[in-house]
């Protein structure tokens, strides 16, 4: 039975941190450390709810922790409201700043949680704030030793990949990489010794692939594309990549098997699994167009479309197993004006 519902706030303006707290049911034990990876603009659809039921239940009635930078938002309080039946409590950090990272309160508070949500926002601040402090040490505590399930939406999930972009200025557009894979704003790319999440090694992770209007000009399938060039000539191996529309929900759960959840609609919801095949580039030099073809195979990429049951089946073991998708071939025959994506047939 749920016991009586309190909540509090408190600011600590020394520390530069703030926490929301709503007690619910008596906790559980018994985690499971799976992932959940959210397409960037979720709120209030089917999917949500199926994808965040499926969540939660993997926390088995523990206690929620979300995590940002920026000051506190609503996402513990509508987890609270809508979903007080599968949690024990529901609590919100906002670290903004080292000292605050370093905070042993606050990394306890970590510590003690039983499910981690990484909020969206800036990713260069969660790295500039974050890593390197007891903060990155208590999160990779609860992803690899306490292995309780995280989610990461948008920002928080482009610090889960192994690969990570973090813009310290204007985000970088598809056309920016792919017409020059060194433009000025390809310099923060990262190779992670941040965040160390199983099943996301080698991986580099991006959302709102499929956003376009007045103020994002382009999509960001050319963008996940250009950077997986850019790293593989950098770190001279195979890259992957888990890029996700925004209306797309990527679970994977604790053997490493990925399905999709999706709001229902006729567009907006797949995930795509890309994979260099091990060729390089033809042509990749500053001021120069991209030319990444390969006979039109440069990048195998499987897609799969969500559902509110969820949909699909991809094994991030391998790479190869696969059902409920369809296989592509991503490339691009020069810069962003060469960029293809077809269906394998």
């Amino acid at each position: 039975m749920a016991t009586k519902l309190s909540d509090y706030r408190r600011t600590d303006d020394s520390n530069n941190f703030e926490y929301f707290l709503d007690y619910g049911k008596v906790k559980s034990s018994a985690q499971k450390p799976v992932i959940l990876l959210i397409g960037g603009s979720e709120a209030g659809t089917v999917g949500e709810d199926a994808a965040t039921q499926w969540f939660l239940k993997q926390a088995n009635y523990g206690d929620y922790l979300v995590l940002r930078c920026g000051g506190i938002g609503r996402q513990a309080q509508w987890i609270t409201d809508n979903y007080r039946d599968l949690i024990n409590s529901s609590a919100e950090l906002s670290i903004d700043s080292r000292e605050a990272a370093n905070n042993p309160k606050v990394v306890q508070y970590i510590k003690d949680a039983d499910a981690l949500y990484l909020a969206g926002g800036d990713q260069n601040k969660y790295e500039d704030y974050w890593e390197g402090t007891a903060t990155e040490d208590a999160i990779n505590y609860l992803i690899n030793q306490k292995k309780v399930p995280v989610a990461g939406t948008s920002a928080g999930l482009a610090i889960l990949g192994d690969y990570y972009y973090a813009p310290s200025r204007r985000g970088l557009l598809s056309s920016e990489i792919l017409n020059d894979p060194f433009h000025r704003n390809t310099q923060d790319i990262y190779r992670s010794n941040f965040l160390q999440v199983p099943y996301l090694k080698n991986v580099i992770t991006d959302t709102h692939l499929d956003r376009c209007n007045d103020n994002h000009p382009e999509t960001r399938y050319g963008r996940i594309f250009g950077l997986m060039a850019r790293i593989m000539v950098t770190e001279n191996q195979p890259v992957y990549g888990i890029g996700l529309e925004e209306g797309a929900f990527v679970a994977i759960d604790e053997y490493g098997i990925a399905q999709v959840f999706g709001n229902d609609s006729e567009r907006g919801q797949d995930a795509y699994f890309l994979q260099t095949n091990g060729a390089a580039p033809e042509q990749i030099k500053p001021d120069s167009p991209l030319i990444w073809d390969h006979d039109g195979q440069a990048v195998k990429v499987y897609r799969i479309e969500g559902t509110p049951s969820g949909s699909g089946l991809f094994d991030l073991n391998n790479w190869l197993t696969a059902s409920g998708g369809t296989w592509e071939y991503w490339f691009t025959t020069g810069g962003y004006s060469g960029f293809r994506q077809e269906q394998i047939r």
